[in-house]
């Protein structure tokens, strides 16, 4: 571990603190600070919409509790926000052998004795024919399947957490913050600048031109690691020997029955699948190891092993296990994946957030930063991950599967001597030792360890000391007490209905530019040609275009619209688009939605729209002044919420043919790399883009190593086509400033309607 840099103001209070990164770990750290400082410090969270998240169904364990009674937050109101179910624990599927299953559930089994564990005394009963399966002796394991739930005010009746829609929490939390005083700021960050003497981040430069400087800095950027790791240069540990998946995909799906109050982990020949279950949704994913199956087959695999109508394309997250060396450099703290990654196998990715946080306000350099603070800060971290690693290690390890060369790897690997020790001890005595600080208590090893298939050689002699009668009366008062608590619990869903039932989601109005609205047109009608021939143009990938000549039957009234406005088209500040726009009068957007609805929406799939905008647009950007985002091609649907998608209409107001009509593409790259060459898209400057990918100053109008071309609209009067806005396509821009910066130049409606799926 490397000892932080020295302190560059010694002794100075921390005032400012900026947040890089919104998300789950984003939000999180702001509540935590703003309810525990108040208005001490100054806190401020810069966070992109165009940077989306994957949205999935997040399981948590019990301690996140804890957050929420720091936090004052009512557990109802909570629930009904996120969607929320009830967790009492994760049913492993297929894991100590297939078609074996075992299921691991919070609260305690049986009673302990101050010598020895519960387990002890199961065995003996085992070993003399008087105990039944272990899980009896559970209510939370019996509640669990057989899908019965309640609490109190208390929470005295059963150990439980929850399954929530990440997505939803975080937003639930920034208006928690925002209440606070907390201040987020949209944009995307530029570049990090540090102080050259003393290593310290001094700011955060924003593309848009703004500077956000601060005292201490918590990067929340994600597996990126953008502070902590690409800017400051913290080595990170690769746990991939013990920890073999390195990829996920997630993707949703529509609830087809009642919620079950547990977490499904299915293992497969190679990785494992969770289901979450969320009031009106299912969260579904593949964890995988990338060397045993291509990401094709592990879409394939995923989408033949859920239930339920697909909501979203599955998407991909590319992971290597691990941690920072430090999590806590100078005066940058990392919280969350900037920190370091474990697989969601045991639910832990929250509860390291929330140790985190609050690990922070217990050690927050009120005063100034020291370096004593930051060596425990990072003692106390190490000590958690690394902990809760050697939990999720022992799944792969100790399994009887031998069916493909992904589990004989993992079950013939060295395993971190901490792990070992437990492993040997528990088989060779059946006994478990847990230390302060531990995450996972005695009961969760035991249940891991025997469902996994170790079974103890040996077990504590004090067990023998009892007669047969009095085992046979211990085991069957606590099997009882079990089965007496268990009938009194009403059906998950029943108590879902009555606690915390939550409305279907709303829809997300279809976002706008910040764009000029052209004034109102009192009586002006669109007159749509619906004689006009509608042609479909497919391409080989399947996707299809639908392209209608003589659109409307008054095209120039729209053009005569535009002119009338010419002043006021502006190019909004940060927006992708290489020039000029003006958005329609809603009058007018509301004709082209109506036509769009009972004319088009069939062509495209779209099923129940949510709301759309429709704008002009005039190309004008000169070739040598595009950013990175310009120089590629697009897709329309960037930031569109899981669960739908966006149909998008472009109708040619232009008689110069040679503007350019609309081309085209299909990425060669996977969804992993495609998502880190869009971010670097945003992030990188114009040199630094161009150096890493090789793409110069230009509009694209054909394909490159990233991208394939699949087809080319071209361009004629009052032509409209229309396509799915998930196609990656450009202008085909030509550039000639004489045609494009004269007249009306490349004079396009553009319009982008909003559907959900389901």
């Amino acid at each position: 571990m490397q000892a932080a840099q020295p302190s560059k103001l010694p002794g100075t209070p921390v005032r400012r603190v900026v947040i890089a990164g919104g998300g789950t770990a984003g939000w999180i750290t702001a509540a935590v600070l703003a309810k525990c400082l108040g208005r001490q410090v100054d806190i401020r969270l810069v966070e992109s919409e165009e940077i989306g998240t994957v949205g999935v169904g997040e399981a948590t364990i019990p301690l996140l509790m804890l957050l929420h009674d720091v936090l004052e937050i009512e557990e109802p109101e909570f629930l009904r926000a996120t969607q929320a179910t009830f967790k009492l624990g994760i049913h492993f599927e297929n894991w100590r052998n297939v078609n074996e299953h075992y299921f691991h559930s919070f609260g305690k089994t049986g009673q302990s004795h101050w010598s020895a564990g519960f387990q002890h005394f199961w065995l003996e009963g085992r070993r003399r024919g008087l105990a039944s399966d272990y899980g009896d002796y559970c209510l939370e394991l019996r509640a669990g399947l057989a899908e019965r739930f309640a609490t109190d005010r208390d929470r005295s009746l059963v150990s439980y957490a929850y399954h929530f829609d990440a997505t939803l929490y975080a937003r639930f939390l920034r208006r928690y913050s925002e209440a606070l005083g907390v201040q987020r700021i949209e944009g995307k960050i530029g570049q990090v600048r540090t102080d050259p003497s003393s290593g310290f981040i001094t700011g955060l430069a924003m593309e848009n031109g703004t500077l956000i400087e601060g005292d201490l800095f918590v990067d929340c950027t994600g597996i990126r690691s953008l502070l902590l790791g690409e800017t400051l240069g913290v080595r990170y540990e690769d746990w991939h020997h013990w920890l073999p998946c390195d990829t996920a995909v997630a993707v949703q799906t529509a609830a087809v029955g009642e919620p079950v109050p547990y977490t499904r982990s299915i293992a497969h020949p190679w990785g494992w699948q969770w289901r979450i279950p969320l009031q009106h949704r299912v969260g579904n994913g593949l964890v995988f190891s990338s060397k045993h199956l291509s990401p094709d087959d592990a879409k394939a695999a995923l989408l033949a092993n859920v239930q339920g109508e697909v909501l979203r394309e599955p998407r991909f997250i590319r992971f290597t296990p691990g941690q920072r060396e430090d999590v806590w450099r100078g005066n940058c703290v990392a919280i969350g994946l900037s920190s370091g990654f474990l697989e969601p196998l045991e639910s832990t990715s929250i509860h390291l957030i929330q140790k985190g946080a609050l690990r922070l306000v217990e050690l927050f350099p009120c005063n100034g930063i020291s370096q004593s603070d930051i060596d425990e800060y990072n003692q106390q971290a190490r000590y958690v991950i690394e902990d809760i690693r050697d939990f999720i290690i022992l799944h792969y390890k100790v399994t009887n599967r031998s069916d493909s060369t992904f589990w004989n790897t993992c079950r013939e690997m060295d395993v971190p001597a901490s792990l070992q020790h437990r492993i040997d001890q528990f088989r060779d005595t059946g006994r478990l030792v847990n230390r302060p600080g531990e995450l996972f208590g005695e009961n969760s090893w035991v249940q891991v360890m025997m469902g996994q298939g170790i079974t103890p050689q040996a077990h504590h002699p004090i067990t023998r000391n009892m007669s047969d009668a009095a085992l046979s009366d211990f085991l069957g008062e606590v099997r009882k007490d079990v089965a007496r608590k268990l009938i009194k619990l009403p059906r998950h869903q029943a108590f879902i209905d009555r606690y915390c039932k939550a409305e279907p989601q709303r829809d997300a109005p279809m976002p706008r530019p910040n764009a000029p609205v052209a004034a109102s047109a009192p009586g002006m009608s669109l007159r749509f040609n619906l004689a006009a021939r509608v042609e479909t143009v497919k391409f080989d990938t399947g996707e299809r275009v639908f392209v209608i000549d003589d659109f409307l039957d008054n095209p120039e009234d729209l053009v005569a619209l535009a002119r009338a406005h010419a002043s006021a088209f502006d190019a909004p500040r940060g927006h992708p688009y290489p020039g000029p726009q003006l958005l329609l009068p809603d009058g007018l957007a509301q004709q082209i939605d109506d036509h769009f609805q009972q004319h088009c929406r069939e062509f495209l799939g779209a099923r129940h729209p949510v709301g759309m905008y429709a704008r002009f647009s005039r190309v004008t950007t000169d070739p040598a002044r595009l950013d990175a985002r310009q120089r590629v091609c697009h897709r329309d649907d960037t930031g569109v919420e899981p669960g739908h998608s966006v149909s998008a209409l472009v109708h040619y107001l232009f008689h110069d043919e040679a503007l350019g009509g609309t081309v085209f593409f299909q990425p060669l790259m996977s969804p992993t790399e495609l998502a880190q060459f869009r971010r670097d898209a945003g992030a990188l400057d114009d040199p630094g883009f161009a150096s890493r990918y090789g793409i110069g100053p230009g509009y694209m109008t054909e394909g490159n190593r990233y991208f394939r071309r699949i087809g080319h609209v071209p361009a004629r009067w009052n032509r409209a086509i229309f396509y799915d806005g998930g196609i990656e396509h450009s202008g085909h821009i030509c550039w000639q400033p004489e045609r494009y910066l004269s007249g009306d130049g490349r004079l396009t409606m553009n319009a982008f309607f909003k559907h959900r799926n389901v």
